[in-house]
């Protein structure tokens, strides 16, 4: 006769092969649960990013801190509904970038961050690229992309 503790370990481990030969490739499907491509596709982008963001051998022309700053301004004109945007300043803010290493401290002094449209957080966190496309009309990108362009900047939004 099987003891207690014999049927909770048949039932613990019936159940962790359930989740993956039944439950886990639904959750998948559904998007609710990363596949193991998703995973690794996830794993390369920010292994190529982290790449990206090495500051190489340019100098930027603000210190890590005044690009911080800089984020928190173009987070401040762009994290609220439309209306309340800022976008004006925000363009100043984005093209007080002079070359490639400027950028990707900014890049990375933004991170990933939550918009929000009446005070109700919106969509997933994003980055700096995603909430300039998202919140800028395209003839204020094409703007910045081209200041980018004449300084020499490898990004374009």
């Amino acid at each position: 006769m099987k003891t207690d503790q014999d049927k909770t370990l048949i039932y613990i481990l019936g159940g962790i092969a359930a989740y993956f030969v039944l439950l886990r490739p639904i959750l998948e499907k559904m998007g609710i649960v990363e596949s193991q491509e998703e995973t690794q596709q996830r794993n390369y982008k920010e292994e190529e990013k982290g790449k990206y963001l090495d500051p190489g051998t340019e100098k930027p022309t603000k210190s890590p801190g005044e690009w911080v700053i800089i984020a928190d301004q173009i987070y401040q004109d762009l994290k609220f509904s439309r209306v309340s945007d800022n976008r004006e300043d925000a363009g100043v803010q984005v093209t007080r970038v002079k070359n490639n290493a400027d950028f990707k401290l900014l890049y990375k002094a933004f991170g990933k961050r939550q918009e929000y449209t009446f005070g109700i957080p919106t969509g997933g966190e994003k980055d700096l690229a995603a909430f300039i496309v998202d919140n800028m009309p395209r003839e204020k990108i094409e703007l910045i992309n081209g200041n980018y362009r004449r300084k020499g900047i490898k990004f374009q939004f």
